[in-house]
């Protein structure tokens, strides 16, 4: 299943990866990336040429350089640095963990209880100075993310999920063995997004800056120079050469790249294009060679007509939703909750937004799988939510004593439902709002829509009644459910609370079987559409373009994009 994800407010990305092994589809490509649908990690590509250059636009700034942060666990700043960081998993086109073989010979469970991890590091890793990668580079990574202020009160780690759960991280074969021991009792069944969703820093440069690394000070300390600081290190196959503030990123070659593919670029530029309109006339001039920025029906209309591109629309593991805020008195009844999905259709909605170029987009069955996840399963559609069905609205609604007067909702005990404010930050989203506003008119309930500038802080504070958002899977599915959908969790924004579900979700989060964990979250699912909560809505298109002349850029479903192979970037060689 393919994915990118683009940054939205920060709530909404954190700890979101969830998802499957899916086969992506591929709805619309051009001859380069015609074959992607059968070969995702391999289209695109071809013999390369030693040399060259290669533009790639970046639709975000880099704000912070430190990607275990808030404010760096942007797609931006990822694929800005993905050629620096190392990773113990990367994420291919196809949505499945590979193993980083560049950086360890294996990474696996050694005991069950308490869980072990052991991590063998290649001899032959280091930072660009030489100094080798060792354990003490995975410990600062866990004490940045783990949110105990023994290790870091002053951390903002962008999630802290498995890393809450360590004991202890111990060294030993100089350094190049990592055993990893969670806390008695205590499972993680996303295990292999540790060290994985974000990435290592060098430990020895931190000490160098006299940095205390054993005390929580030193460790926010190290913390806040990563973020401020233009990196000089590297433990990849690029290194920044040179930094341009909301202009330009180059990289060069690592020479000291350890690993097995040598990249064959000289340089690789990361432009930043903050206006969606400047980045056709960009690719047109050659000032972009390629991109993947969130899409739309004018910029895949632009991108198709500009000689000698090719370009791929694909499904992506964002997801858009409607969320309902339970403690808003009148929507903690599910009978009108259920009544509210049930005259939204979603159909509607996705043929009038991301559906006017991609033809192949369906309305999202799910809210923890999306199609091509091996534990993927419709739960919705057969109760008639997002069907925009007015009629059987409406007898949710009487059947449970409502009554429609006047063109208003009164309740069984004679109150009007008053006006909910629907919340959205974006032009896709406003045509959303527009038709919801108008599905509920129908059931008596007015929903008067309001944009939002500050999409996270309107989630985090409650500030709607209704709200358009969205939610980001990945390979990693156990874990994210509980930290959206339990009682009390970050990102249960709407106040929702099921006891049963909370023990399934929570079940499938630290369930080291895979396979019993999709079970348990479609039992919770089934739980979930029941109570009428949050409404899935549709997937988010991707949209991956380049110049034909380049091989081996395609597009993947991790927020790492098309960069998770940046060394394979090259110049055709004929």
């Amino acid at each position: 299943m393919r994915a990118s994800i683009a940054v939205a407010a920060a709530g909404l990305l954190l700890g979101a990866c969830t998802g499957g092994n899916g086969a992506k589809p591929s709805p619309t490509a051009t001859i380069g990336f015609a074959d992607c649908a059968k070969n995702p990690t391999t289209c695109n590509g071809g013999d390369i040429k030693l040399g060259g250059s290669y533009t790639y636009g970046l639709d975000q700034r880099v704000t912070s350089w430190n990607v275990n942060t808030t404010a760096g666990s942007t797609p931006a700043t990822k694929q800005a640095i993905s050629g620096l960081l190392p990773q113990v998993f990367k994420v291919d086109p196809q949505g499945r963990l590979q193993l980083n073989a560049d950086l360890v010979s294996s990474a696996d469970i050694t005991n069950q209880n308490p869980e072990t991890i052991v991590y063998k590091i290649r001899p032959d890793a280091v930072w660009n100075d030489g100094i080798p990668i060792t354990a003490d580079d995975f410990i600062l990574t866990w004490k940045q993310n783990s949110g105990n202020p023994a290790h870091c009160s002053a951390c903002t780690p962008a999630s802290t999920a498995g890393y809450d759960v360590i004991k202890s991280i111990v060294g030993s074969d100089g350094g190049k063995t990592v055993t990893l021991t969670f806390t008695d009792g205590k499972t993680f069944g996303d295990w292999k997004g540790i060290f994985s969703n974000d990435g290592l820093y060098p430990s020895h440069l931190a000490t160098k800056q006299g940095f205390d690394l054993a005390k929580p000070e030193g460790v926010a300390g190290a913390a806040d120079w990563f973020s401020r600081t233009v990196p000089t290190w590297s433990g990849g196959p690029y290194q920044i050469e040179s930094f341009t503030k909301d202009q330009a990123l180059v990289l060069k070659k690592n020479d000291k790249w350890y690993g097995k593919i040598k990249p064959s670029l000289d340089r690789i530029t990361f432009k930043f294009v903050l206006d969606p309109a400047a980045i056709v006339p960009a690719l047109r001039a050659k000032e972009l060679t390629g991109m993947s920025p969130r899409p739309s029906q004018a910029l895949v209309a632009g991108v198709a007509g500009t000689p000698g591109v090719i370009y791929e629309v694909g499904e992506s593991y964002v997801w858009e939703h409607l969320t309902l805020n339970l403690k808003n008195k009148y929507l903690a009844d599910p009978v009108l909750r259920r009544a509210i999905f049930t005259a939204v259709n979603v159909k509607t909605i996705v043929d009038k937004t991301y559906g006017t170029f991609d033809k192949n987009l369906k309305p999202l069955g799910s809210h923890n799988f999306v199609p091509g996840d091996t534990g993927y399963k419709d739960v919705i559609s057969g109760t008639g939510q997002g069907s925009g069905n007015v009629d059987k609205a409406k007898k949710l609604l009487t059947d449970a004593g409502y009554k429609i007067e006047n063109g208003h909702l009164v309740t069984k005990t004679g109150e009007a439902v008053p006006a909910l404010r629907l919340r959205y930050d974006n032009d896709t989203r406003a045509v959303v709002a527009e038709h919801i506003a108008a599905a509920l008119k129908a059931i008596g309930v007015e929903a008067r829509a309001e944009t939002t500038e500050g999409l996270a802080q309107t989630l985090t504070t409650g500030d709607f009644d209704l709200v358009l958002a969205e939610w980001v899977n990945g390979p990693l599915y156990q874990g994210a459910p509980e930290r959206r959908w339990s009682t009390g969790a970050p990102g249960n924004y709407g106040g929702y609370s099921n006891p049963e579900l909370d023990r399934l979700v929570h079940a499938a989060a630290v369930d080291i079987d895979p396979r019993r964990a999709v079970d348990l979250l479609n039992q919770a699912d089934d739980l979930l559409t029941k109570d009428a909560y949050v409404l899935p809505l549709m997937q988010r298109p991707t949209l991956t373009f380049t110049y034909q002349e380049y091989a081996n850029i395609r597009d993947n479903p991790s927020v790492w994009g098309p960069t998770y192979n940046i060394q394979e970037w090259g110049q055709r060689a004929a």
